[in-house]
């Protein structure tokens, strides 16, 4: 699947003496990204978030197998199923508006045995892995298109895991929770907040660049937010206006 182009807004709440993200507010679009995460297997977010993903001993694990040689696997379609994992949400992903490509370069392959009577009468198998082993004992290598549902983008309203128009404020844990006066206030409680004038609106794009920060920030921090977006230079911030030019200090 051709990765399309990712670019969307967020408003940050930022404590420039504590030097962190409060929260960041949002519409569907950002919050659906950080739900298709959870859609992921391991080994994707592992392939994804890079060999240097700090993801503990499933990180070691990963790299083991890539060295491991072919042979001393039961079938050599095993080392790419678990190396390059399909998601059973994969389908959904090109619908994210707009969405990196997380999962897969190009859309799911189907493939079958090229005995008919294996996928239609005996087994009924069907594998996403080119030259699986068919339990006759064949490759199952056939490429097969898969039926598409034409009223599935009908059904699912106005998205793939959200649906409305609705603002969204984001913690810097990834807390994800309605836009209201009483979670705003709530928050500021929280982090013991009661003088506003240390607090700052900053405005940041999203590219795919920062998504694929999010994912690895997300499976070893819980301070997603601002291990992604407060250290950044000031050529990549927006700011709204009437606030000052920030200064290079200001992210240090």
């Amino acid at each position: 699947m051709a990765a399309k182009q990712l670019s969307m807004s967020l408003t940050l709440l930022v404590d420039k003496e504590r030097k962190r993200v409060i929260y960041a507010e949002s519409g569907k679009d950002f919050v659906e990204t950080l739900l298709s995460f959870l859609t992921m297997p391991l080994g994707t977010a592992i392939k994804l978030s890079g060999k240097q993903s700090n993801m503990g001993s499933l990180t070691m694990l990963y790299q083991s197998l890539e060295d491991l040689e072919l042979e001393l696997l039961s079938t050599k379609s095993c080392k790419d199923m678990l190396l390059h994992p399909k998601s059973s949400a994969e389908e959904l992903y090109k619908n994210l508006h707009p969405m990196v490509d997380i999962g897969a370069t190009k859309p799911t392959q189907y493939y079958i045995c090229s005995s008919w009577e294996c996928c239609t009468k005996e087994y009924y198998l069907v594998s996403t892995v080119a030259n699986t082993q068919c339990r006759c004992g064949k490759a199952m290598d056939w490429e097969i298109d898969e039926k598409k549902d034409e009223d599935v983008d009908a059904e699912r309203g106005d998205g793939v895991f959200v649906k409305g128009k609705m603002r969204f404020m984001i913690r810097d844990d990834l807390q994800v929770s309605v836009v209201s006066s009483s979670t705003f206030f709530a928050v500021l409680r929280e982090f013991g907040i009661s003088d506003a004038s240390g607090l700052e609106e900053r405005n940041v794009n999203v590219g795919e660049e920062e998504a694929m920060s999010l994912l690895k920030a997300s499976l070893i921090s819980n301070s997603v937010l601002s291990n992604v977006f407060y250290s950044k230079k000031p050529k990549q911030m927006e700011t709204k206006p009437k606030m000052r030019i920030f200064q290079a200090h200001d992210f240090i």
